[in-house]
């Protein structure tokens, strides 16, 4: 057994001081190194530059907080940490389900690889939100202060291009939107340079799967909840799928099985985290372990998460937003590494 750590950020401020306090965290984090193997160095500042200035503009002050906080050059993070034009991601995992009342997903992939952050942020500049960071500025999953949930879940390289990132373009929903119609609006002219899917629901009660690729996105939706996995189930994006999706299928089975419309936010999370679940998962060779929870009530606001076997952390997201901090400084898990089933 290893132990798991990830540190809660709290930050209130503009995007700057997020920024730059964001790079005093991360200064000893060993995940870096891995990160500035996944960047090209090579790429053209001004692009970012001009992604961000049409959808985000404040995120480039946060990775002038970066980079001043890092003591590096801002086109270096921003080329670093951006999520713009990077080498090929490797294939990960993701589970979710989200229906009117809850969104619930499991991250499954390589703890080296994990940033080990949980940030609780509230820039002027922006809407605030609560994740887990991925590549410092981005987001694994996370809900904003308006209850808008959103998760990613990688499909496939097929057609990979230069563009932005599922966990830039995941920070910039959360950061921008309300509501899953205006989450599906941004990602129709953001240039996506994989094939990802997208789970979210919002406070309106409205829920979809947005099925993006580098040529155009789809999107699904149900009267009675959905589930989303690692393959697109619209027929027009077949074709994007990976050849081997029997792990991705089998998850899907298992939730469709489930009558988790009638569960509690509690049992929810709870089928997601339990080590003994089929959605749960110790493959850490081979990538392919679940490394965190998270379970959002979009009726009480409140927000449950737990690293890997670790305790669950209640949120009252709305509280936090009101000025009121966590005490907790990280959270805990543990790693039971297990031959790949």
């Amino acid at each position: 057994m290893d132990e798991m750590k990830a540190d809660i950020i709290q930050f209130r401020g503009s995007a700057y001081e997020i920024g730059r306090n964001t790079a005093a965290v991360y200064s000893k984090n060993p995940v870096l190194k891995q990160f500035n193997q996944l960047s090209d160095m090579q790429t053209d500042y001004t692009e970012i530059q001009d992604l961000f200035s049409a959808h985000a503009p404040h995120l480039l002050d946060e990775l002038h907080g970066l980079a001043d906080g890092l003591g590096i050059a801002l086109p270096d993070a921003a080329v670093l940490y951006s999520g713009y034009n990077l080498l090929r991601p490797q294939a990960l995992g993701c589970t979710a389900y989200v229906d009117k009342n809850h969104y619930v997903r499991n991250y499954d992939f390589d703890p080296s690889l994990y940033d080990h952050c949980l940030s609780f942020i509230a820039p002027n500049e922006a809407f605030g939100s609560i994740g887990y960071n991925l590549q410092l500025i981005g987001r694994h999953d996370g809900v904003n202060e308006k209850g808008l949930a959103i998760g990613l879940h990688f499909v496939s390289n097929t057609k990979y291009r230069k563009g932005v990132s599922a966990w830039t373009a995941l920070r910039i929903a959360l950061d921008t939107c309300e509501t899953v119609e205006q989450v599906i609006d941004l990602f129709e002219h953001l240039p996506h340079a994989a094939c990802y899917n997208f789970s979210l629901g919002d406070a309106n009660g409205t829920y979809a799967v947005i099925e993006a690729t580098p040529e155009k996105i789809s999107v699904r939706s149900s009267p009675s909840g959905l589930n989303c996995v690692n393959h697109f189930m619209k027929a027009e994006l077949e074709a994007f799928n990976r050849q081997d999706m029997t792990s991705s299928a089998k998850r899907d089975g298992f939730l469709s099985r489930m009558d988790l419309s009638n569960m509690t936010q509690e049992e929810l999370h709870s089928l997601f985290s339990n080590p003994a679940s089929p959605l749960f998962f110790e493959d850490y060779d081979q990538l392919f372990g679940t490394l965190h929870t998270i379970a959002y009530s979009f009726h009480t606001k409140r927000l449950m998460t737990a690293l890997a076997r670790g305790k669950r952390l209640d949120v009252d997201v709305a509280d936090w937003f009101a000025g009121n901090d966590l005490k907790l400084k990280s959270i805990y898990g543990t790693l039971k590494k297990e031959p790949i089933r």
